[in-house]
């Protein structure tokens, strides 16, 4: 990996709520650094101001109160994105391109110019390796987070697909027409399956390309829920997909000796035929399988247990 450095770029919840994230990625691309992998997390102020935490004479600017870093991350998901880079230092080029924290004093085209305030500024990115790795820790836990840093060394292109890929069909919808549709709520829930699981299939061959036929399978569903107009209609057509999503997935998670997200995929399969019951037995079985939950999602998956 001569000549070969890494890191990784949080884009936070402001950045995902206001859509940037695609024309992040294009930043990141275009400066050189390419992301191999990325993933939807749901971020915690505890963690968030450990990592802000530095000594004050080097920290820019003064940390805001936790109820600020709150409201911040009550927005929406994150999105953790790991950059590879043809260089010596990744971490210093994703700092310039990341430009000054507060906008006001960021420089036109580095990517916080565009943010909205000193906490609410698109990204974050560590100092130097040693940093990012401690921090992946903190964010991911050490066994995913070196479970990760397995795409830096030996990167496969199956993985990049099914993760930076598929995280824009995979992000919680913030507003519009189809916000509230159930269908599409799994199917991003769904996504965002395939997403975890294609980080831990780093190291299992098999599970890949049984990821790779979900992947297609889920977006085929997308595109064609994404051009019905009535909400019966697009619950007819996830139904009549269902036991092909299933299959699919049970076989993955069964390969991954993974119970947490077994569960999860099979209540979500039971939303789908409408046989869930319990609607805190959903939410635990797919916090339990730690895959992102955004509260608007979680209100259509409660209620369609009411109605």
């Amino acid at each position: 990996m001569s000549g070969t450095s890494w890191t990784y770029a949080l884009v936070t919840p402001d950045g995902l709520v206001t859509q940037a994230l695609p024309r992040l990625l294009d930043a990141f691309r275009s400066a050189g650094l390419d992301p191999v992998a990325a993933e939807l997390i749901r971020l915690d102020t505890e963690t968030m101001v450990r990592l802000y935490d530095v000594p004050t004479g080097s920290r820019p600017v003064a940390l805001p109160p936790h109820r600020a870093f709150q409201l911040w991350y009550d927005l929406g998901p994150a999105c953790l994105v790991l950059l590879r880079y043809d260089g010596a230092d990744a971490c210093a080029a994703m700092g310039r391109l990341k430009g000054a924290t507060d906008p006001a004093a960021a420089q036109a085209g580095t990517i916080r110019h565009a943010g909205e305030n000193g906490l609410m500024n698109l990204v974050h990115c560590p100092d130097d390796e040693p940093s990012a790795r401690a921090e992946l820790h903190q964010l991911l836990g050490p066994r995913r987070a070196e479970a990760l840093l397995a795409q830096v060394t030996l990167p496969d292109d199956r993985v990049r697909l099914l993760t930076v890929g598929t995280v824009e069909a995979a992000a919680p919808l913030f507003g519009g027409p189809l916000a509230l549709s159930l269908p599409l709520a799994v199917n991003r829930l769904r996504l965002r399956v395939v997403q975890h699981m294609a980080i831990s299939g780093i190291t299992l061959p098999n599970l890949l390309p049984l990821l790779e036929k979900a992947r297609l399978a889920l977006l085929e569903e997308r595109d064609e829920l994404l051009g019905i107009e009535t909400s019966p209609a697009r619950t007819a057509a996830t139904r009549a997909r269902n036991g092909r999503m299933q299959e699919l997935l049970r076989d993955a998670v069964r390969i991954a000796r993974d119970p947490a997200m077994e569960n999860a995929v099979d209540r979500l399969s039971d939303v789908v035929t409408g046989a869930s019951e319990h609607w805190a037995s959903l939410q635990g079985a797919i916090r339990a399988a730690d895959v992102y939950l955004s509260d608007m999602e979680s209100a259509v998956l409660e209620q369609s247990h009411y109605l």
